[in-house]
């Protein structure tokens, strides 16, 4: 008589929900990093010290900012509300240097980032499955799902704030 080998346990019922749940969990963690980061460096440093990725710390703070609140988060926000959006297309990384202000508080920079990283979390949590996969065209990257432009806000920030670490 052979004896039959437990079945092995059947994988997790979605790895997409676990995915996106791990996902969310990492966005809504980055703006306290990103703190920890720049308050591990001298008030003084964030003009003159150079983030590994070339910007002074205080420039790549207000670029993710600007990034988060003028590019990302609009495109979620159209995705979501709108059949098929075309999205504005910036036209390079460091389109929105134009814009900044050497001399604005730190602490501005961090809480409006942070509002909005919280406004983004406060869509994305709710949303049914089918929603991650609504699309918008954007010129330079094609047709891209919310998936899409949640991960990337979430690369863009996990670079920068490297780079921040490494001005440390």
């Amino acid at each position: 008589m052979t004896t039959q080998s437990p079945a092995p346990a059947p994988p997790p019922a979605d790895l997409v929900l676990e995915y996106r749940a791990a996902l969310l969990a990492r966005l809504e963690q980055q703006p306290a990093d990103f703190v920890t980061a720049i308050a591990a460096l001298p008030a003084e440093a964030w003009h003159t010290r150079r983030a590994g990725d070339g910007r002074t710390v205080h420039l790549s703070a207000a670029h993710v900012r600007d990034l988060e609140t003028l590019a990302y988060l609009p495109h979620v926000r159209r995705i979501l509300s709108e059949d098929r959006p075309v999205l504005t297309a910036e036209a390079h990384h460091t389109w929105s240097a134009a814009g900044y202000d050497s001399h604005e508080p730190m602490t501005n920079i961090l809480a409006a980032w942070s509002q909005a990283r919280t406004e983004l979390l406060g869509w994305l949590r709710p949303l049914p499955a089918a929603a991650w996969g609504r699309m918008g065209f954007h010129a330079a990257t094609g047709q891209r799902t919310v998936q899409w432009w949640v991960e990337r806000a979430y690369g863009h920030v996990h670079g920068h704030l490297a780079a921040v670490q490494q001005a440390g």
